[in-house]
């Protein structure tokens, strides 16, 4: 459950903002701390940034899988494309077959966000 949270908080921050230990760490360094717990602190920031990283890659893997099926299923579906004939007197399933075009074309596109979020910020 804690994860979980984690994640969907990981993926609440817009891409470009600063996340919150780094927010914490230019707090740090703004308030120009000279003591000898800055070490641990930068260790504890550190553990806290990979965590922090890894939530958002497995949340963007998730996703990434979660499209993959989803165009599995709306392949599965066009294979009634085979069934359609130039004559086919219902039009209406012409647009129901774009419908379904459409619908891989954005599934991909979520996926592929998804894909790059998972290899990572150091990988991107």
């Amino acid at each position: 459950m804690r994860t979980r949270m984690r994640a969907s908080l990981a993926e609440t921050l817009p891409a470009g903002h600063e996340s919150v230990v780094e927010r914490l760490r230019r707090g740090m360094a703004e308030a120009g701390l000279d003591c000898n717990c800055r070490e641990a602190a930068n260790d504890v920031l550190d553990r806290a940034s990979l965590e922090e990283e890894l939530v958002r890659r497995a949340g963007g893997l998730a996703d990434a899988t979660k499209m993959r099926d989803a165009i599995v299923i709306v392949l599965a579906l066009l294979g009634e494309l085979d069934d359609l004939m130039p004559d086919e007197p219902d039009r209406s399933a012409f647009h129901e077959i774009a419908g379904l075009f459409q619908d891989v074309a954005d599934f991909a596109a979520y996926g592929a966000t998804a894909a790059i979020r998972a290899a990572g910020q150091r990988n991107a």
